[in-house]
């Protein structure tokens, strides 16, 4: 066959293939918009942190290109409910809104409380809206009341132990804190002191020792309070990562002596407030903290 005459056949088959394929249609991009920022346009923000020392006239930037209807929702399981206010919201230019708002300190500034609400901007007519969470305290990454267990609380004797369940893996490079709440309960006097409980982490090291396990000496109690608050740093340990982290609680006590746990909760801890964690010349006097 004519070279001239396969070229053309050539040509008509792709333009037949092409005619059958049908053109991808790219999603209409809306006009409408809400953007948030802090100090500069240019860096939009989805959430706003207060600090541990409260805030007073702090202030956000709302820009948008539709009518806004503001309100700010509490969280219900939050006891103070008061610890933010806003104080005004001023439109300085079409489009452009200055939210100033109040917030209470949370003291300690070691505190391990956290308080969560939200901010709603919605646009009813346009079918727009937008959530931006107002958090202060750690970022909490995980929490366990072990309410499922029969008398809410993990109970150990003898030589028992307790794993927890997994949650996200340790990071070596940034720290966690963990807390928990346990007491101890015996009719045996002469083991009402010494009542120790460990620790231990997977893929993790504990900050002051550098090793996975953990002991702790175990007050006399009879509930969850502040006086038997344990609370520990640690780090995630390059060398034995786990895809996932869990701690397991263990005793070797006689089975007259009873160890309560409870309220275990493990929180993400930023270079800002590990220096709140710690005093400066502590922080001096041990070897320095490398932050990447």
């Amino acid at each position: 066959m004519d070279k001239k005459v396969l070229i053309l056949l050539g040509v008509s088959l792709a333009a037949v293939i092409s005619c059958g394929k049908k053109e991808k249609e790219t999603p209409p991009t809306r006009s409408e918009f809400i953007t948030v920022y802090e100090t500069s346009e240019a860096k939009a923000v989805d959430n706003i942190q207060v600090p541990f020392e409260g805030a007073q006239d702090g202030k956000i930037h709302v820009k948008s290109n539709v009518p806004l209807q503001w309100k700010y929702l509490i969280d219900l399981n939050e006891p103070d409910q008061e610890w933010f206010s806003i104080k005004s919201v001023e439109e300085v230019e079409p489009g452009h809104f200055v939210v100033t708002y109040d917030a209470a300190s949370l003291l300690p500034l070691n505190s391990l409380e956290r308080r969560d609400g939200n901010l709603s901007f919605s646009s009813p007519e346009a079918f727009l809206g937008k959530y931006l969470p107002i958090r202060q305290g750690y970022s909490r990454r995980f929490f366990e009341d072990f309410s499922d267990l029969n008398d809410g609380t993990v109970t150990l004797t003898g030589k028992q132990t307790f794993t927890t369940d997994e949650y996200p893996e340790l990071n070596k490079d940034f720290f966690d804190y963990i807390s928990f709440n346990a007491w101890a309960e015996t009719d045996n006097e002469f083991r009402s002191k010494n009542i120790t409980l460990d620790v231990t982490v997977s893929g993790g090291i504990f900050y002051d020792t550098r090793l996975t396990t953990f002991r702790v000496n175990i007050p006399i109690g009879t509930g969850a309070d502040k006086s038997n608050l344990k609370y520990f740093l640690l780090m995630g340990n390059g060398e034995r990562m786990s895809s996932k982290t869990h701690f397991i609680f263990s005793v070797a006590n006689d089975d007259r002596v009873y160890v309560h746990i409870d309220n275990f909760a493990a929180y993400v801890v930023t270079e800002a407030e590990m220096i709140s964690l710690f005093e400066e010349e502590d922080l001096l006097d041990d070897e320095e903290v490398e932050w990447e």
